[in-house]
């Protein structure tokens, strides 16, 4: 959905490079947090009610730690991906959390292809019927204290309690047995998705090698079917992380 633009006033700035024309921000405004971000989605911004809204500065001197809960085995894991806008190797200072799973909007192609983006969600998957959800983002800001003040004064919470936040807004499994068996099949399905790509990369480097320029077709046929078949095999890897 498309709006118009902010004035500067009503925003907090995400970092960005300075020689970049339209700049990654957040504006609160009217109970709703929309967050305009042009490196992933153009010129849609993606409005998300500030009620759904938890926040946390990770920059800021976190509390003494004291008795606190062990951590819940969610029947869903987090898909809480860092959207990034300098480069991939910076660190978030801001975390956001959903207290239900909200729809991402469509994808840049060309961030869909870019080597150094690795996203939960692709190109066609945040434009099909079903579309793709997040849990919760990671961002970089400016300030993110005063980031985190304008998300609570629209109406967001804080997150000072992640693991309490979890166990009130997330379903889990507390039988013993189902715990066991969940954790076997997630690291089924992160081994899957590991051996998925080392042989995708393999097969990538050492397939042309095999395909001569006057030789019969089968051959490339049967290299882009392998391709195929293993990027389907990570997906399956990635279905049975979850």
């Amino acid at each position: 959905m498309r709006h118009g633009a902010p004035g500067p006033d009503e925003s907090t700035e995400l970092k960005a490079y300075w020689f970049v024309i339209r700049k990654p921000r957040v504006v609160c405004d009217g109970g709703a947090m929309q967050m305009i971000l042009p490196g992933y989605f153009g010129g849609r911004s993606w409005a998300i009610p500030a009620r759904h809204v938890a926040v946390q500065d990770l920059s800021a001197t976190p509390p003494m730690a004291g008795a606190q809960e062990p951590e819940p085995v969610l029947a869903h894991e987090l898909i809480v991906p860092y959207l990034f806008t300098t480069g991939p190797m910076t660190r978030p200072n801001l975390l956001l959390m959903f207290t239900e799973p909200q729809r991402v909007p469509p994808l840049r192609l060309v961030t869909a292809l870019a080597p150094n983006t690795d996203l939960p969600f692709g190109y066609r998957s945040t434009r099909s019927e079903k579309g793709a959800h997040v849990d919760g983002i990671l961002l970089r800001a400016d300030n993110p204290a005063a980031l985190r003040e304008s998300v609570l004064t629209a109406g967001g919470s804080a997150l000072d309690d992640p693991v309490g936040w979890l166990y009130e807004h997330r379903d889990t499994v507390t039988d013993v047995v189902e715990q066991a068996s969940l954790a076997r099949r997630r690291r089924a399905g992160r081994r899957i998705q590991l051996a998925a790509l080392l042989l995708f990369v393999a097969t990538s480097i050492g397939g042309p090698r095999l395909v001569a320029d006057d030789g019969p077709w089968w051959p490339l046929f049967l290299f882009l079917a392998v391709l195929a078949a293993l990027f389907g095999l990570g997906a399956f890897g990635r279905r049975l992380a979850r």
